[in-house]
C-alpha cells in the first residue's frame, strides 16, 4: 500500500515538473522574453534608453516581475542621470551667466577708469595752460613796467643833461671875457651862435635817443634771453 502511495507521488511530481519545464521552454522562445534578454544585453551596454523602450515591448507580452523590475531600475537610473545632467547644465549656465556678468563689470570699470583718467589730463592740461597764460601775462605785465620805469629814468637823465647843458652855455654866454672889454656881436654873429646853438642842442638830444634805444635793445635781448633760458628747462 506504501509503494503505491509513494508511486503515485512520484508520477504526480514528474507531471507538474514537466508542466513547468514546458512551460519555462514555451516562455524563453516568447517574444517578451526575448524583449527581456535583449533589454539586458543593452544594459550591459549601458544603451539604457534602447533597454528601456525593449522592457516595454516585453512587458507588453510578458508578465514577469522581473522585467517590471528591471525596467523601474533602469528607469530611475536614466531619469537621475536626466537629473543630473539638467543639474550640470544649470550650474554651466549660471557660471556662463556670473563669468559675463564680471567680464562686463570689468569692462565697465575699465571705461570708467579710462573716462577718469582722461577727465584728469585735460583738468591737469587745462590748469597748465591756465597757469601758463597768467605766469606769461604777468612777465609781460613785469617787462612793461621794467621799460616804463627805465623810460622815466633815462628821460630824467635827457632832461638833467639838456638843463645842465643849457645852464653851462648860458654861463659861458653871460661871463665876460677876462682882461678884455666885451666885444659886442653883430646881428650875423647873433644869429649864427643862435643856429650853433641850436644844432649843438639837437645833437645832444639825438645823442641822448641813440643811448635810449642802445639800452633798450639790451633791455629786449636780455628779456629774451631769459624767456629761452626759461623755456629750455
Amino acid at each position: 500500500m506504501f509503494k503505491k502511495v509513494l508511486v503515485l507521488l512520484l508520477g504526480i511530481l514528474l507531471i507538474i515538473f514537466g508542466i513547468l519545464r514546458l512551460k519555462r521552454d514555451k516562455a524563453v522562445e516568447e517574444p517578451g522574453y526575448l524583449k527581456f534578454m535583449s533589454g539586458n544585453s543593452l544594459v550591459k551596454e549601458n544603451k539604457t534608453k534602447e533597454a528601456l523602450e525593449e522592457y516595454k515591448l516585453a512587458m507588453d507580452t510578458n508578465e514577469d516581475i522581473n522585467i517590471k523590475k528591471n525596467f523601474e531600475i533602469i528607469k530611475n537610473k536614466v531619469d537621475e542621470e536626466k537629473q543630473n545632467q539638467q543639474q550640470d547644465n544649470q550650474q554651466n549656465q549660471d557660471q556662463d551667466q556670473k563669468n559675463n556678468e564680471n567680464q562686463q563689470q570689468n569692462q565697465q570699470q575699465d571705461q570708467q577708469d579710462k573716462n577718469n583718467s582722461q577727465d584728469n589730463n585735460k583738468q591737469n592740461d587745462q590748469k597748465n595752460n591756465e597757469q601758463n597764460n597768467k605766469d606769461k601775462k604777468d612777465d609781460q605785465q613785469n617787462n612793461q613796467k621794467q621799460d616804463e620805469n627805465q623810460n622815466k629814468k633815462d628821460d630824467n637823465n635827457n632832461n638833467q643833461q639838456q638843463n645842465q647843458q643849457e645852464n653851462q652855455n648860458d654861463s659861458q654866454n653871460n661871463e665876460p671875457n677876462k682882461g678884455s672889454t666885451p666885444k659886442e656881436l653883430t646881428p650875423e654873429e647873433k644869429a649864427m651862435k643862435q643856429k650853433e646853438e641850436e644844432l649843438r642842442s639837437i645833437m645832444q638830444r639825438l645823442e641822448g635817443n641813440e643811448k635810449q634805444a642802445f639800452k633798450n635793445n639790451e633791455r629786449v635781448l636780455n628779456t629774451s634771453e631769459n624767456k629761452n633760458s626759461e623755456n629750455r628747462w
